[in-house]
């Protein structure tokens, strides 16, 4: 028998949600031989990245959990970002998972040789699998608006994945650039702090309906 076949070896980019889940999954299959690699300190993903206000889910808690993990503790019907990141944290505990993760293991290369996937991180480190999967995700990357003259602009200026709290944001002039889902969120908080006077600049309009945030 070939045990290889039964329990290959996986290495497992990243330690968000699609991460955690496919480890747990492997892991209820029978597969153990997993590596788990996180850039970043702790696990969570697009919701350790994004801490901006008004952050939350814009999909019904009860349905953004994984299958075989409800969560009975939603504190409202759109969960907010810090109790996400916190039921994933939950969950990656529950499953022992931190015995295969490596943190602060940030990906540089990968390449397929002699029927293996050879990984190498920043620190130098290097992985060996027989299966490779990338779940990296793209939210957390910020995106900046090609503007001319922006590195001149003396105020301070953030990206939503990027929120830097210690700036005071009261008695500001503040301006939005887009109208995605996240500055949907953003904004309506950025109105309600004192004082401020906040201007949206947008590419295309955005349609929006109101969904009441009933607390549980």
């Amino acid at each position: 028998m070939n045990t290889q076949r039964q329990n290959p070896s996986v290495v497992i980019i990243g330690a968000g949600m699609t991460g955690i889940g496919l480890a747990i999954k492997l892991k209820l299959a029978g597969i153990n031989n997993i590596t788990l690699l996180e850039k970043a300190g702790s696990v969570g993903g697009t919701w350790r990245e994004n801490t901006y206000p008004g952050v939350a889910c814009d999909v019904p808690s009860h349905a953004y959990t994984y299958s075989f993990a409800p969560n009975p503790d939603w504190s409202s019907f759109f969960a907010p970002g810090h109790e996400i990141c916190a039921y994933f944290q939950s969950v990656f505990d529950r499953y022992a998972l931190a015995e295969h993760t490596y943190f602060n293991e940030e990906v540089t290369r990968c390449h397929y040789e002699r029927g293996r996937w050879q990984v190498e991180t920043a620190n130098d480190k290097h992985f060996e699998a027989d299966f490779l999967f990338s779940a990296t995700g793209f939210l957390h990357r910020p995106k900046y608006p090609e503007i001319p003259g922006l590195e001149n602009f003396a105020g301070p200026k953030m990206h939503s994945a990027r929120w830097d709290h210690s700036v005071e944001l009261k008695r500001k002039k503040i301006g939005v650039i887009g109208t995605g889902s996240s500055a949907t969120q953003i904004i309506p908080e950025l109105i309600d702090t004192e004082n401020t006077q906040v201007s949206v600049f947008q590419r295309t309009a955005q349609w929006i309906v109101h969904t009441d945030n009933k607390p549980y």
